[in-house]
């Protein structure tokens, strides 16, 4: 029975379903209960309100709520909160029969959406804070070094100031944190679903501004989303220090484009990881979370673009 229910199953859900061991215990912990309420919920598993509320979205058709908003199981979410009870839980095994792709769909799910990288950001807390400090030290050590300003998803050359760069590395990364949460809101459609019981604000919180310890774990995976971008300074740094000649020499057409095919593989890299930080910081699906990511990495062109613009007519 189990199989045959999981058939119906998206191959998103099998794959997460068997990767993340919190998933697995909200199912567990809603089929002890019976019913549970969403603060009881996150109480008895200790987790973030952030990180409960997008397991139980990826969760739709296992999870669902009574008129009183208590969470339950559907009939496909007992079937496998037995399999769990009795097997402690589901192998991959247990679905080659109903989908012999899992396996594959996993490996790609991981390189392309890698939502698995946040889990420990959102539920560790020494990982929440060491990692994006190590990162931001590492990003501005090499902006320093290239003297490079990041404008959003680009860059462009600036003075050789300590603090100016690291400063502006800084503020980028608060405008990507405030430009991922207003888009993501606009997206959601919270805006434009009414409500008799819920207010807008409460609309809102749904998918950003639940807790201040979610909106600063938001940030700070905000600059682990962006290392991926650092790989255009990384590769100026490398030629710089070695003098390998990847770049040809400055105002030749082949060197601006040479340093753009670098740029748009950085950025072709850092969306993804984007993407996953979306999905799971502010609850999303991939899909609306990848349009997301987008339109800010459009927003970012649009802008250095005017930048780029202002500078020739300063000039």
């Amino acid at each position: 029975m189990l199989i045959t229910a999981m058939r119906e199953r998206t191959e998103e859900d099998l794959v997460w379903l068997l990767r993340y061991r919190t998933r697995r215990r909200i199912l567990l912990a809603i089929g002890d209960a019976g019913k549970i309420s969403a603060t009881a919920l996150r109480d008895t598993l200790k987790i973030s309100t952030g990180s409960l509320y997008y397991n139980l979205r990826q969760l739709k058709g296992f999870v669902t709520q009574d008129k009183d908003r208590n969470y339950m199981l559907t009939e496909d979410g007992m079937r496998v909160y037995k399999a769990l009870k009795e097997k402690g839980t589901i192998s991959p095994a247990d679905l080659a029969e109903a989908n012999k792709q899992s396996k594959a769909a996993a490996i790609l799910s991981s390189i392309f959406f890698p939502i698995w990288l946040y889990t420990p950001l959102y539920e560790q807390r020494v990982v929440t804070f060491i990692l994006p400090i190590l990162g931001f030290a590492l990003s501005s050590t090499l902006l320093i070094y290239t003297r490079q300003m990041p404008v959003l998803l680009h860059f462009y050359p600036t003075k050789p100031d300590v603090f100016l760069i690291a400063g502006g590395y800084l503020l980028n990364i608060v405008a990507m944190y405030c430009l991922a949460t207003v888009i993501s809101i606009l997206l959601s459609g919270v805006l434009f679903k009414g409500s008799g019981e819920e207010s807008l604000l409460d609309r809102i919180r749904s998918v950003a501004g639940a807790s201040l310890t979610d909106e600063i774990k938001f940030f700070s995976s905000m600059i682990i989303a962006c290392l991926p971008l650092m790989l255009f300074p990384a590769i100026l740094s490398v030629n710089k220090l070695f003098g390998l000649g990847l770049i040809p020499a400055k105002n030749t057409p082949l060197y601006y484009q040479v340093k753009g095919a670098f740029l748009i593989a950085s950025q072709i890299i850092t969306l993804p990881f984007l993407t996953a930080l979306i999905a799971y910081g502010r609850r999303l699906s991939g899909a609306t979370a990848a349009l997301a990511a987008l339109v800010i990495f459009f927003i970012s062109h649009i802008i250095y673009q005017l930048l780029v613009v202002g500078v020739v007519v300063g000039l």
